[in-house]
């Protein structure tokens, strides 16, 4: 028999022995570990090793702290057959299963979160945005002389999306100081220069003025929204910063699907006076009214794809809550009941009981959850989840896990929820919160 050979039947030999090996229980655990993990501050995870004291005995777990501090933010201790791994203050470590404490065989990355807390939201609030410019939402005739109809501003190049900022050099803020703007060039029989942001590049388009004989002024033939309002829930706010969270998903314009590019914006208290229950193929709504009484106020400082976000101007107040509580990081959000906070009737906020059906940790589009309601309340009074609940805070064993953001069209009992972690970065974002400094 050849060298050669020996060699091949050895290295058969040695792969069905590794083979059967991980086929044990101890090796498939160990060769099983995570390769990262994330730990909230005074939070553990225990490493069960259930390995012969031969091989354990020369075991050895290596902390590398990655912020290069003195103290880990993770520190390893060993306990009966396996290791407690417990986060002592913020930051990431790197940890390493070494042989002998020389010849590494697994590594851990371990994230070590700070732990918050925020008061509950659940209150319907009223939100008011202005664009940066006016936008075009369609084209509306004018209407002749003779009775024939004409679409300047259409023909000229302006397209339905575009933001008008300027009108021959002068800024237009709002629908009104667009249109008196207009009708002053039409007046003095001159062509209106619109300045326009499209796609994040300005241009400037030359629109001919046209007398509408049914308003009675000069127009250019636009339809044009200068802002939204509407009906939302606060999902979380900060005792010390006094910043919060609402809404969980991003405010579009209804007509053109465009997000809208905040100026400003602001969030008051609102009171809900009915509920459109939602069925099968078309979603409820609350209906509700901005309320001048409630205590609730505050300035948007961003509209995100996750929600906007701001500073109230004085502190808020739940009738469920009267303390903040812990914020849940998504591998502490698990399947199984939970409660979501919302107002159905006037400004009370309730608590109402609903099923995590699944947990999505590492998504970021708004979906981390898909939640359903069981609430028989809820149920008979708004079919499940309803549009103005986006925002909804979402409770499970004492913590603040998410918030709702989307109705499933088709049944409105389920619908998606976005996790904590999230919002979490958003409310901390320096740079988007420095606006508010600057302001």
């Amino acid at each position: 028999m050849s060298r050669q050979e020996i060699r091949r039947i050895i290295g058969f030999i040695l792969a069905l022995l590794l083979f059967g090996a991980s086929l044990t229980p101890p090796v498939n655990r160990f060769l099983c570990l995570p390769s990262t993990a994330r730990l909230v501050v005074g939070e553990q995870m225990t490493v069960s090793l259930p390995l012969p004291d031969a091989i354990k005995n020369r075991l050895r777990f290596s902390v590398g702290d990655t912020l290069q501090s003195t103290q880990p933010a993770v520190v390893v201790e060993s306990e009966g057959e396996g290791y407690h791994l417990k986060a002592m203050k913020p930051g990431q470590v790197e940890i390493t299963l070494k042989l002998w404490g020389l010849i590494p065989l697994k590594s851990i990355r371990v994230e070590s979160l700070p732990p918050y807390r925020l008061l509950p939201g659940g209150h319907s609030i009223g939100i008011m945005l202005q664009s940066q410019g006016i936008m075009v939402v369609g084209f509306a005739p004018i209407t002749g002389s003779k009775g024939q109809k004409y679409y300047p501003a259409r023909d000229a190049g302006v397209e339905i999306g575009d933001l008008i900022i300027e009108v021959n050099g002068q800024p237009v803020k709002t629908e009104l100081e667009l249109a008196e703007a207009i009708d002053r060039q039409g007046q003095k029989r001159l062509k209106s220069s619109l300045l326009i942001n499209r796609d994040e590049q300005q241009m400037n388009i030359d629109v001919k003025t046209g007398y509408c004989q049914e308003t009675q002024r000069y127009r250019v033939g636009l339809y044009v929204r200068d802002g939204v309002a509407g009906v939302g829930t606060l999902t979380a706010w900060d005792p010390v910063t006094y910043r919060f969270a609402a809404l969980g998903h991003v405010i579009v314009d209804t007509d053109t699907r465009q997000v809208i590019k905040m100026r400003e914006g602001r969030i008051v208290s609102a009171s809900i006076r009915a509920i459109q229950p939602g069925r099968p193929g078309k979603p409820g709504e609350k209906i509700g009214l901005f309320d001048r009484e409630g205590n609730i106020s505050g300035r948007i400082i961003s509209n995100s794809h996750f929600g906007v976000f701001g500073v109230t101007d004085g502190k808020l107040e739940n009738n469920l809550y009267s303390s903040p509580l812990p914020v849940a990081y998504a591998h502490q959000v698990k399947k199984g009941k939970a409660q979501i906070l919302t107002v159905i009737n006037e400004r009370r906020i309730e608590c109402f009981d609903i099923i995590i059906e699944k947990v999505y940790p590492y998504r970021r589009n708004g979906k981390g959850m898909v939640l359903r309601v069981i609430d028989e309340r809820l149920l008979s009074a708004a079919g499940g989840i309803v549009q103005g609940m986006s925002g909804s805070p979402i409770i499970q064993d004492g913590r603040i896990v998410g918030a709702i953001t989307h109705v499933f069209l088709n049944n409105p009992e389920k619908g998606y929820g976005i996790l904590m972690d999230t919002l979490l970065e958003e409310m901390n974002d320096y740079q988007v919160f420095s606006r508010q400094i600057a302001q």
